[in-house]
């Protein structure tokens, strides 16, 4: 393996953390390595901390800027590297010793645009598996591509994966600045324009919870600009997919169930303001999305968007305080079963509150892939049997 890994990473303001995050990246069992630190401004003593580490590996070199933001940063490092892999790491972050040379192995093995591969989360207790994650890296793959596998749209980190600099060159990918949520506006097209991407079920990256100080970006949805800047990034995916429809469904689809349903949540506690914006900015999306896949969603998020449809404010925030509170039971209605969020018996197409179908989707398809001989009719019927006795328990 001889290509020169370059590693960027921004710093800004993390002094309690850098100095592990650099010793994890100069102790990669890959040693060919060009590691740029841009100093985004620091006002805390991160940019002494980096300009010690540089002076004493010349695998590291530090670049300094006025604070100009992530996206910003991470273009400056791309500038000013001499790589032919391309890896960023934010700078409160871990490497594990054998990420840079697993991912480098990948792509000399197969060729491939670039290589991605799974995460934990970090803390004070160690490490865990990464919800974001863990569904997308059961197992590895290689040569793969997000037209054949979906889940792919979901890996929208940009610190996970090993770039060829050909390839983002090639394609002109670049990060947005001055903006939140740099990554998914160039890491989905970056998985829809590459010929094809390798998927290593090794966790290659610790990413960080931070339990004490600053926020972190998604702990500050309540703030307005956060909500736009996503709602902003989500649309430039979307229409990016224009060309690609049926990733585009898959897309936004998973849009209206985690990237805009989390700004539901915060919706009790902002103003008048942020609710107007919301409004206008979530309906602009729906405006775009085929009935059937609202109409698949969980039962608590479909009737949320249909409130937001409506612009039915009151109901909208009586529906998510009772969704926030977690464990919403199921009663019954003549012979069918609904979900007993507010306004059931208010008006709202029932339809709205049924629950599943996806629940009852998957259980229906694992019975079926368990068990060829199990026909789908008689899926549903053991299906029903299960529902009918959880109901009965109640």
């Amino acid at each position: 393996m001889g290509s020169v890994i370059s590693v960027v990473v921004p710093v800004y303001n993390v002094a309690p953390y850098l100095v592990e995050c650099l010793e994890s990246i100069a102790a990669q069992t890959y040693e060919d390595l060009d590691v740029v630190l841009v100093d985004d401004g620091s006002t805390d003593d991160s940019g002494r901390l980096a300009a010690a580490f540089a002076a004493r590996d010349a695998r590291f070199r530090l670049v300094t800027q006025e604070n100009a933001g992530l996206g910003a940063a991470r273009n400056t490092g791309v500038r000013h590297a001499g790589g032919e892999l391309l890896q960023f790491v934010d700078s409160d972050d871990v490497l594990p010793r054998y990420a840079l040379e697993v991912l480098a192995a990948a792509l000399e093995r197969t060729g491939s645009d670039f290589a991605t591969g799974n995460t934990l989360r970090l803390d004070s207790q160690g490490t865990h598996p990464s919800r974001m994650h863990r569904r997308i890296f059961t197992h590895t793959r290689l040569r793969t591509h997000v037209s054949r596998d979906r889940e792919l749209l979901g890996d929208r980190t940009a610190w996970n994966k090993l770039f060829r600099r050909d390839f983002l060159d090639r394609h002109g990918l670049a990060f947005p600045e001055g903006v939140l949520y740099e990554d998914t506006p160039v890491m989905v097209p970056a998985h829809v324009l590459a010929r094809s991407v390798d998927v290593v079920d090794v966790p290659v990256y610790h990413w960080r919870r931070r339990e004490a100080g600053d926020r972190s970006i998604t702990q500050r949805r309540e703030e307005l600009r956060n909500f736009v800047d996503r709602a902003d990034g989500v649309d430039r995916v979307s229409r990016f997919l224009a060309d690609f429809p049926e990733l585009r469904r898959v897309y936004d689809a998973s849009v209206l169930r985690s990237d805009l349903a989390h700004y539901l949540r915060v919706l009790p506690e902002v103003d008048t303001t942020y609710i107007q914006i919301f409004l206008d900015r979530c309906n602009e999306f729906l405006d775009r999305v085929p009935a059937r896949d609202l109409a698949a969603l969980p039962a608590a998020t479909r009737v949320q968007w249909h409130l937001v449809r409506q612009r039915r404010v009151p109901e909208l925030l009586e529906v998510v305080r009772a969704s926030r509170a977690g464990g919403v039971p199921i009663v019954r209605r003549g012979l069918r079963r609904y979900r007993a969020l507010p306004c059931l018996d208010d008006g709202l197409p029932r339809r709205l509150y049924r629950p599943g179908p996806s629940r009852l989707r998957r259980l229906i398809s694992r019975l079926t892939t368990v068990s060829p001989r199990v026909r789908p009719a008689e899926a549903r019927i053991f299906v029903d049997i299960v529902a009918a006795a959880r109901d009965s328990s109640r």
